[in-house]
C-alpha cells in the first residue's frame, strides 16, 4: 500500500490538531481547577462576612434592647420626680409659715423694700435680712 503525499499531510494536520485540542483541553482543565480553588475561597469569605453581618446585627439588637430599657427606666424617673415635686409643692403651700417666707423671698427676689415685705409678711427685719443673704444672686 502506497501512501501519498497528500494523505501523509492529512494525517499530519489530524496529529497536529489532535494534539492541539488536547494541549487546550489541559490548559482549560487548569483553569477550571484554579477557578474551583478561587470559587472555594470566595465561598469561605462569604460565610465568614455573612457571619460578621449576624454578630452585627446581634449587637445592633441588643444596644438597641438595651436603649429601650434605659427609656423606660428614664421616663419611671421621670414621672418619679413629677409625683415627687407636686407633692413637695403641696407640703409647701400646707405649711402657712413656708408659704408666708417663700412670699418674702418672692417679694425681695422681684425688688421690694424690707420696710414694705415687713409690713406686707409681717416678718421681723433680721428674718428678711437673712432672707436677702439666701437668695441674692450669686
Amino acid at each position: 500500500m502506497e501512501v501519498t503525499k497528500p494523505l501523509l499531510i492529512a494525517l499530519f494536520a489530524c496529529l497536529l490538531a489532535t494534539g492541539g485540542f488536547v494541549v487546550n483541553w489541559l490548559i482549560t482543565r487548569k483553569h477550571i481547577r484554579k477557578l474551583h480553588v478561587e470559587l472555594d475561597a470566595h465561598k469561605a469569605l462569604i460565610q465568614q462576612l455573612t457571619k460578621a453581618q449576624q454578630n452585627f446585627y446581634n449587637t445592633i439588637e441588643e444596644g438597641q434592647a438595651r436603649t429601650m430599657a434605659v427609656a423606660r427606666s428614664v421616663s419611671s424617673m421621670e414621672n418619679e420626680i413629677k409625683a415627687l415635686a407636686k407633692q413637695i409643692k403641696t407640703v409647701s403651700e400646707q405649711d402657712p409659715d413656708s408659704r408666708l417666707y417663700q412670699r418674702a423671698a418672692e417679694m425681695l427676689q422681684a425688688g421690694a423694700s424690707i420696710e414694705e415685705v415687713m409690713h406686707s409678711c409681717d416678718l421681723p427685719a433680721a428674718e428678711l435680712q437673712l432672707l436677702m443673704n439666701i437668695h441674692k444672686p450669686a
